[in-house]
């Protein structure tokens, strides 16, 4: 069938997956992915740009929910290999719509879009401080939150093709000028995010905590008691390995999407030698080692298999 036969229209807009016939020296997984999942995500992307959202339309989204310091933004900036803003503090004041596109030219565009504003980044360090600067222009000074979103588009060759959305993180004590009521709007926030059955709720949690008493998986349970369309990306497991396991394969939170297991980037680390020490770290270690999270899984999250081979 030719790529022509699979188009559809909306409002007179062709769209259509895209089809890639140079798969035969790929990966089996990588091939299956291109076949069958990269053509949905490619038309759910069409029809999010045609903001088919705003006449009613629901559109599959991956929400990224997490308690505060669980190392959601470490998570994030593996996905992108770009520096997103952090602190000890809520970093994450206003929803981040992540817009990832794998880019063939080797010079990256980065574009920051809130409140009917365009600013392009010219410089992948300048990323930080644009959404820093952006926050503040929408949520003020403090360290209060805001439901308006800022969009960032990331167009860079590696990237996967994902459209995310980076929610603030869970806090229940108010700090500094924080309102009293930090914990329910966040958490209002976040309920009205994961409530709709088309959002993938991707959980990020800490190895040191305890899984059955997680903010964050307290509130996906809410909505999504079966755990069907909850992933959950455990970090930090090289600081706390024991125990990880068993929490990962009793599994007793009911994560249907199952469970990634990662390690941060520490300090300085490239994004190279940070996944080079992340493999390391897995295929020798006593404990990870035994956990059944072979190195595709690794390699589908953080770079290579979501990439459009084109």
């Amino acid at each position: 069938m030719t790529k022509k036969e699979h188009t559809n229209t909306y409002n007179g807009e062709e769209i259509y997956p895209s089809i890639d016939d140079d798969n035969q020296d790929l990966p089996p997984l990588v091939v299956s992915y291109n076949d069958k999942i990269r053509p949905i995500l490619d038309a759910v992307d069409k029809l999010r740009r045609l903001n088919v959202t705003q006449e009613g339309i629901p559109l599959p989204t991956i929400v990224v929910v997490g308690d505060q310091s669980s190392g959601k933004s470490s998570v994030l900036e593996s996905l992108a290999g770009i520096s997103l803003p952090r602190g000890q503090d809520i970093c994450t004041r206003v929803p981040l719509i992540m817009r990832l596109q794998h880019h063939t030219d080797p010079v990256p565009e980065f574009l920051l879009e809130y409140q009917k504003k365009s600013i392009k980044i010219d410089e992948e360090s300048q990323i930080s401080d644009a959404i820093s600067k952006a926050t503040v222009e929408i949520a003020g000074n403090s360290k209060g939150i805001s439901n308006v979103p800022l969009t960032l588009v990331v167009k860079k060759e590696g990237v996967p093709d994902l459209t995310m959305i980076d929610l603030p993180g869970i806090t229940r004590v108010p700090i500094g000028d924080q309102p009293e009521n930090i914990y329910e709007q966040i958490s209002g926030m976040i309920m009205e995010y994961i409530k709709p059955e088309e959002s993938i709720i991707l959980n990020v949690l800490s190895a040191s905590v305890d899984f059955t008493t997680c903010e964050s998986i307290c509130m996906s349970r809410r909505v999504d008691s079966t755990g069907q369309r909850t992933l959950a990306v455990v970090t930090k497991c090289d600081r706390s390995p024991d125990g990880l396991l068993e929490k990962v394969t009793t599994n007793d939170v009911n994560i249907g999407l199952g469970y990634i297991c990662v390690r941060n980037r520490i300090n300085e680390e490239t994004y190279e030698e940070a996944r080079n020490q992340e493999a390391t770290l897995f295929e020798t270690h006593p404990l990870l080692s035994k956990i059944d999270n072979p190195w595709w899984v690794f390699q589908f999250w953080h770079i290579g298999l979501f990439r459009s081979n084109r």
